[in-house]
């Protein structure tokens, strides 16, 4: 047994050939679910036995939970057992080796499912790290993660099919851009703004008009406007961004974040270094499209533009965390400082 991808999982859930243990984790939460259910389906029926079937979640106990897995079927050939969104951080040293132990004793007939939808462990990270480990000898790793942009505006297109309309290439990124790749939202959105838009084809006109716009891209048409010079723009954005009450922090978090990455691209580009690399070398992964997005953002500012923007970015960190300010003429000082900035030194 090992790790498997989606094709593997697939294969072995259509021939039955199911493992003992399943481990499935990740940061994109509806593969997680989705799959999760589909195993516990495939192994139990959609409609289980109570005497086949057994569930648990965040702080388990643990004699129960040895318990279920030692069950023979009754009446089944299988007897399932899931541990969604476990508590790992809640337990000590000595829990942790108990669970382990109890998962090895697993019997035969019996189908065990970890998953981690919403949960990831921090503080006892290591000890989840040597589960995975452990899971890959004795049975099957699934692990999901966010999806690249393309990959994402195919599952754009079939959603919008789905709802009876067509959606062109550049609007469904579009859509990912005002939202994000949560999966879950984006299926979502697009199932909203095809009830609502009125003809056969998803529109530009349709997206601005419904299509919900997430913090970090509203962030971006904020350090766009700043880094092009365009001040009623960029004021009117964050004049926005404080009336629907995101927090000053969060602004700034992301702001900071846009011009990390600018700065990242800038340098790459004149050392000779490809993106590709810079996105492996950050941990990127499949958001390495935003260094992209920086590049074209920043191609007439000055490299000596970026580095004095984010060094006044990060005196605004430093102050928004150490002292008491007036928030809202702050933010707004600091946006003015780095237009300044911006329009003395454009290329």
């Amino acid at each position: 047994m090992a790790r498997l991808t989606e094709a593997e999982l697939k294969k072995q859930i259509k021939s039955k050939s199911f493992s003992q243990l399943y481990l499935i984790y990740g940061n994109e939460q509806m593969f997680i679910k989705q799959y999760t259910k589909i195993i516990v389906e495939a192994v139990a029926g959609k409609n289980p036995s109570d005497f086949n079937f057994h569930t648990f979640s965040g702080d388990i106990d643990l004699d129960d939970f040895a318990a279920s897995l030692q069950i023979v079927p009754f009446m089944s050939r299988y007897n399932c057992v899931v541990a969604s969104d476990i508590y790992f951080d809640n337990m000590d040293k000595d829990s942790l080796d108990r669970f382990k132990e109890i998962v090895q004793r697993t019997i035969e007939g019996t189908v065990l499912i970890i998953s981690m939808p919403t949960s990831t462990p921090s503080k006892n990270l290591a000890a989840f790290k040597n589960l995975i480990k452990y899971a890959e000898k004795l049975g099957s790793v699934c692990e999901f993660n966010k999806l690249n942009q393309s990959v994402l505006e195919k599952y754009v297109a079939k959603w919008a099919n789905e709802n009876g309309k067509l959606i062109s290439h550049i609007n469904a990124s579009k859509i990912i851009s005002n939202c994000g790749d949560d999966l879950n939202l984006l299926k979502n959105e697009v199932a909203k703004i095809s009830l609502y838009a009125s003809g056969d084809e998803i529109t530009l006109a349709d997206i601005d008009k419904l299509s919900t716009v997430n913090l970090e891209a509203k962030i971006f048409a904020l350090s766009d406007a700043v880094l092009n010079g365009n001040g009623d723009k960029a004021f009117n954005t964050l004049d926005l961004l404080f009336y629907q009450r995101e927090e000053p922090i969060m602004m700034l978090y992301v702001l900071s974040s846009s011009y990390v990455d600018a700065y990242r691209i800038r340098v790459a580009d004149e050392c000779g270094v490809l993106k590709e690399d810079v996105a492996k070398e950050f941990n990127y992964k499949n958001r390495a499209f935003t260094l992209a997005n920086a590049r074209k953002a920043t191609s007439k500012v000055s490299t000596e533009a970026l580095r004095k923007s984010l060094c006044i970015l990060v005196e605004a960190d430093e102050r928004f965390k150490t002292s008491s300010i007036n928030v809202r003429l702050y933010m707004e000082q600091l946006i003015a400082r780095l237009l300044i900035i911006a329009k003395e030194s454009r290329i």
